[in-house]
């Protein structure tokens, strides 16, 4: 629908044998998978054999060492099926990012390999239950003890949570202050181990994402565990966020372009009195207007992605993507329901309607709410004339 000139031949390929991946060994079970609240682990090890996981890690630890471009192909193909359960790019750009760039020699050829292959399932532990994604308010704690480290605390609302064989904490530190405040360090737990308690969260949206409750009640690591420099995980956190963020906004956008085309296709063939609901001059001012937004996003998008691919991070424009893209599909969504009159709340066309709205709301509050990102935007602002 929307013209595009970010991709070659390759990525082309690479598109190709990603759909029909997804069309024969995803698309036929996600229904299930959505009823059980997660994906079997063996999908993970299929995606990891057929190179959905991890392409951009260099390949002497696993990975195929591709560029940026290859992720946003397969986060493409996973959103315009509207895959949620296999969330590949949780696995390939947020969490073993981290491990390529802090990890030690020995916690790459520990844990990347597995990442790559899929026999290793990822997950991040940033948010906790009073004070959400808000690093300042963290209250889980990492505390040295001679040659160990100690979390305590809880996390809430992490994706892949329950099923993960290994999770970066995030957490207060007793070492690596600044200003005199805490700082925060990032530990790798494997799990499972003593004194990590995992309860998965059924959700009405994204439903086939494993999401689960972390508890640390005395949860005793090996010191060697520590990934990067002792209390300096804010900086670390500050860094990713950003590309965390523009991932999610690719998502949502892909997500966004589907629900629309879908929309349009529906009004077309909806009998009504004046020939189609497309027909209708309401119909169309609508949707050009939702379609005008998914273009202008489409383009701003792609060039932070080129910007990326090219090693440059920026984290207004990242937030910026992610608020558009977001908001947009929502509004889409909405649209999506009422376009369709009655057949917008019942039948199978309603059922992927009314779940569309709920999964947009989903995606306009993980990774950042648009009320942050606004306000990450507006203090970008100040001093900035």
């Amino acid at each position: 629908m929307l013209k595009r000139d970010i991709f070659n031949s390759d990525h082309d390929l690479l598109r190709e044998q990603v759909g029909h991946f997804l069309d024969a060994e995803v698309v036929p079970h996600h229904r299930a998978w959505a009823e059980a609240g997660h994906v079997p682990a063996d999908i993970w090890r299929r995606a990891g054999a057929n190179g959905l996981l991890c392409r951009m890690v260099p390949e002497e630890y696993g990975g195929r060492g591709r560029g940026f471009l290859d992720s946003v192909v397969i986060i493409e193909e996973l959103a315009r099926r509207r895959i949620s359960g296999l969330l590949t790019c949780l696995q390939s750009d947020i969490v073993a990012p981290f491990l390529v760039r802090l990890g030690t020699g020995e916690q790459k050829r520990r844990y990347l390999p597995g990442f790559c292959s899929g026999e290793v399932l990822g997950a991040i532990a940033l948010t906790e239950p009073r004070s959400g994604s808000d690093i300042h308010h963290m209250q889980t704690r990492c505390l040295r003890n001679g040659d160990e480290l100690v979390l305590s605390g809880e996390k809430i609302h992490i994706s892949n949570g329950s099923l993960a064989d290994l999770v970066i904490v995030a957490a207060r530190s007793d070492r690596g202050a600044i200003g005199g405040q805490a700082g925060i360090s990032l530990a790798l737990v494997e799990a499972p181990c003593a004194g990590l308690f995992r309860e998965r969260i059924p959700k009405s949206g994204v439903p086939a994402l494993d999401t689960a409750r972390l508890c640390f009640d005395d949860c005793r690591l090996p010191a060697d565990r520590l990934l990067g420099a002792e209390g300096m995980g804010f900086l670390y956190l500050m860094t990713f966020l950003s590309i965390e963020r523009l991932i999610l906004a690719i998502y949502a956008q892909a997500s966004a372009v589907v629900v629309l085309r879908d929309l349009i296709a529906d009004c077309g063939a909806r009998p009504a009195s004046a020939g189609t609901v497309l027909d209708y001059q309401n119909t169309q001012f609508q949707l050009g207007d939702l379609f005008s937004q998914c273009a202008v996003n489409q383009a701003f998008i792609d060039r932070c992605i080129a910007e990326q691919a090219m090693g440059r991070s920026n984290p207004r424009s990242a937030c910026i993507a992610k608020l558009r893209a977001t908001e947009t599909l929502k509004k889409l969504a909405m649209a999506g329901v009422q376009l369709r009159g009655a057949m917008g709340i019942s039948g199978a066309s309603g059922a992927r309607a009314t779940q569309d709205v709920i999964d947009s709301c989903v995606q306009s509050i993980w990774g950042g709410t648009s009320e942050v990102l606004l306000g990450v935007i507006g203090r970008s602002l100040i001093n900035s004339l």
